[in-house]
């Protein structure tokens, strides 16, 4: 009964993450002039209420309930990514950042909770929404990192227009042979 509570507990907290989650990316929208990445993050957010909407559902059917609702911690941190983007001159890359940061805190925790022994061996439907989500996940932060790493190469450009890199700089050296 202890390990049923702490299921609970654990997927109430994920849920709940998923809920913050939703509402730091419509929070991230409005604050980026970029279209393609407030497209990006529209679909982050409706990604994040279908999957709190699946694990309640999943939930219930495993006969457990659930009571989950955005929490104070997610909104100290969409307060504190409007005043990072605010306060930065490039703010498609500041709310691009934080979205990573938090994309990878969600990866943490969902980690955490698939290696729960007590959830493979008697819910293991629930275990496999969970790695399911958990894959998509991962394929989400990836993708983010990568528009991430985009934002930087090119915010990067020296003063001729180029961009600087050591792979370029060292490239152009004559050699020493």
């Amino acid at each position: 009964m202890e390990q049923s509570a702490k299921l609970v507990c654990q997927v109430n907290k994920i849920i709940q993450m998923h809920l913050d989650r939703g509402l730091g990316y419509q929070k991230a929208r409005s604050l980026v002039a970029d279209d393609a990445l407030r497209a990006l993050f529209e679909q982050c957010m409706q990604q994040s209420y279908h999957f709190a909407d699946k694990l309640q559902a999943a939930m219930a059917l495993q006969g457990m309930e659930t009571h989950a609702k955005p929490s104070w911690a997610g909104a100290v941190y969409r307060g504190w990514m409007m005043v990072r983007v605010a306060v930065c001159a490039r703010k498609d890359r500041a709310a691009l950042c934080c979205s990573v940061a938090a994309e990878r805190m969600m990866g943490l925790s969902y980690e955490l909770l698939c290696s729960n022994k007590y959830l493979q061996y008697y819910f293991p439907l629930l275990k496999f929404t969970f790695l399911k989500q958990h894959f998509s996940l991962t394929k989400t932060r990836e993708d983010l990192e990568s528009l991430l790493i985009r934002y930087r190469r090119d915010t990067s450009r020296g003063i001729d227009g180029k961009t600087f890199s050591v792979v370029n700089h060292l490239s152009n050296e004559p050699s020493a042979s």
